[in-house]
């Protein structure tokens, strides 16, 4: 497996090579009779397209070794069954082992991708405890209608981001998406209307732009403006940051008034992954599954712009420790010892 985090986080990246392998017998019937002639004549070796046609009569036939697949397709009749490529939008089980709970199995929709790994969102990686070090994992595709929907209904990654263990959400931001959300929302960062509606587009915002905080010939926004367009708009909530707790040691230093950021910066306690009480803990029990979805997708495809544009980095100095720290060291060691 390996990153991609401008899939959604409910999607899986299927390589060409084993969408074309893996498959998903279709009855065929007047609804879809031609689309599945197309897939027929197309063949196993071009996608989208099928390895075999099965006849009512429980005949198989394999459309690599058959000479005239056109005929073939112009035969299809209601009954039949096409087993065609797997493509953008199927579901499928994705698992990563040791499956240890519940969420180390998860219903995801297709994406099918160049390139010879499974992708997945990074936010998805703490339920199934994956890393990108060389981890494998299993795709499963269901094979009946009644499969299907049982995936569709109680599997979706959606619908497992509230964990059952400690009643928070167990998918969420990690990694660069929360340095990306600090240095985004803290009081510096001060946005020209092209820099705020270019991660805004990437993030799905369609609306108009917000009032920016500065007027003039030269008009800019804050990072906290951006952060809100992507909020329900009749949101209020009220907590405290890591940050300013480590920091200002102030309580409730995030504020969000009708949807709007006031005060405060945005980091692990209000969108990070295994955080209770956070903004995403509130989004997804008040406003639902497919929100919280919705919020997620956006707001970490905005911060993953910003942060790629802005840039984020540390030099050799900041790894080393003042011959202060270093005396402090020494001494606790020495009296350990003494």
């Amino acid at each position: 497996i390996s990153p991609d985090p401008s899939l959604d986080i409910s999607e899986v990246g299927i390589p060409f090579e084993v969408a074309k392998k893996l498959t998903i017998p279709e009855k065929v019937s007047g609804w879809n009779m031609e689309s599945l002639k197309k897939l027929v004549v197309s063949g196993p070796f071009e996608h989208p397209g099928a390895n075999y046609v099965i006849r009512p009569d429980g005949v198989k036939i394999r459309l690599d070794f058959a000479s005239d697949r056109k005929a073939l397709a112009d035969s299809l009749a209601a009954g039949y069954v096409v087993e065609r490529h797997l493509m953008d939008g199927d579901i499928v089980l994705f698992n990563r082992q040791p499956s240890l709970h519940r969420m180390s199995v998860m219903a995801h929709t297709v994406r099918v991708l160049p390139y010879r790994t499974f992708r997945l969102h990074p936010s998805v990686c703490p339920p199934y405890n994956a890393d990108f070090d060389g981890d494998e994992m299993n795709l499963h595709v269901p094979q009946s209608e009644e499969s299907r929907s049982e995936a569709l209904m109680l599997m979706r990654v959606q619908d497992q981001i509230l964990s059952p263990r400690y009643g928070g959400p167990i998918i969420g931001a990690i990694r660069g998406f929360l340095p990306g959300a600090y240095v985004l929302t803290r009081a510096e960062p001060m946005l020209t209307p092209k820099q705020f509606s270019n991660p805004a587009l990437q993030g799905g915002y369609a609306g108009d732009l917000p009032e920016p905080n500065t007027k003039g010939p030269n008009p800019l926004y804050t990072g906290k403006q951006l952060f809100s367009l992507f909020l329900p708009k009749d949101l209020n909530l009220v907590l405290t940051s890591k940050w300013g707790k480590a920091k200002t040691g102030q309580k409730d230093d995030v504020v969000i008034k009708d949807g709007e950021l006031i005060s405060g910066v945005i980091d692990k306690a209000a969108i990070g992954a295994e955080e209770p009480d956070s903004l995403l803990h509130r989004i997804a029990k008040d406003y639902g599954n497919d929100e919280a979805r919705r919020f997620l997708n956006s707001v970490l495809s905005v911060l993953k712009a910003y942060i790629t544009r802005r840039g984020f980095s540390y030099g050799y100095d900041e790894l080393k420790l003042s011959e202060e720290a270093m005396g402090k060291i020494a001494e606790t060691l020495n009296e350990a010892y003494d």
